[in-house]
């Protein structure tokens, strides 16, 4: 479905300087890398998996989305199930779904985070706007400091319907990963009837490079070359702490993709 191509110079960065994993080749070959997507709801696994999706492409990533809601409609649930464990077969993602309690869902996502033992969480930023987005950014700030003292990982905080002025990192979104997005949002088909979020994402993917070229950088710093790209900010929690990284720390702005040879 996603064609392979070779590891991409910020994507390795990261692997190394926040110890991931420290042999690539190893990683690669074990296929260890393990990612969790907090989806606010149906749909934003895709919207906020392009980082999630080039890990699985170019490295042998699993991605396990954890569906936090399946929107407000109950009577739209059934449905917005079907819908979500299709496009999640689709990108070959696994899937669970977090019960309707909030305080139920702290020692679900709690017990799956010390099972699963990620390497990355992609979470919404806890501003971004939507009350729903907000509160599942939340819970993620209020479960890690909850985990074991040994427990660490990176955090990227994605964002959709509102800015995150704290974004560090800008990253290439190739064409074949947004396609992959574009046909994996046509299987959630009640919520393209209302919004065609499918044949928006380029667009707004195109606004994420001209705001990131200078967010991440600096105002009148030289915009990348590439033509779609996908905000986040990028954290390490260790020591049940989370760390911002300098703006030193990793490569700001993804080089253009590498081809398979």
């Amino acid at each position: 479905m996603i064609g392979e191509t070779e590891f991409t110079p910020v994507l390795q960065d990261i692997i190394h300087k926040l110890s991931l994993k420290t042999s690539l080749s190893e990683f690669k070959s074990e296929k260890n890398i393990k990612i969790i997507i907090l989806s606010p709801h149906p749909d934003d696994e895709i919207i906020s998996g392009a980082l999630a999706l080039r890990l699985m492409n170019e490295y042998g990533a699993r991605v396990l989305n954890i569906a936090v809601t399946l929107g407000s409609n109950k009577n739209r649930q059934p449905e917005r199930t079907k819908e979500l464990i299709k496009a999640c077969e689709y990108l070959g993602f696994e899937n669970k779904i977090l019960s309707d309690s909030w305080t139920k869902k702290v020692a679900e996502l709690k017990k799956i985070i010390t099972d699963y033992r990620p390497s990355l969480i992609i979470a919404p930023h806890i501003k971004d706007q939507h009350p729903t987005h907000i509160k599942t950014g939340e819970l993620l700030k209020k479960i890690l400091p909850l985990m074991k003292s040994n427990f660490s990982c990176v955090v990227a905080w994605s964002e959709f319907w509102g800015m995150n002025p704290r974004a560090n990192l800008l990253l290439e979104v190739p064409l074949n990963i947004a396609s992959a997005q574009m046909k994996a949002l046509t299987y959630h088909k009640g919520e393209i009837e209302r919004n065609p979020y499918h044949l928006r994402l380029p667009a707004w993917l195109m606004d994420n490079v001209r705001r990131g070229a200078e967010l991440t950088a600096k105002p009148g710093a030289h915009a990348p070359d590439f033509g779609l790209g996908c905000l986040y900010q990028i954290q390490f929690f260790a020591d049940k702490k989370f760390k911002t990284l300098k703006a030193s720390s990793i490569p700001l702005v993804v080089p253009e993709d590498l081809q398979s040879k």
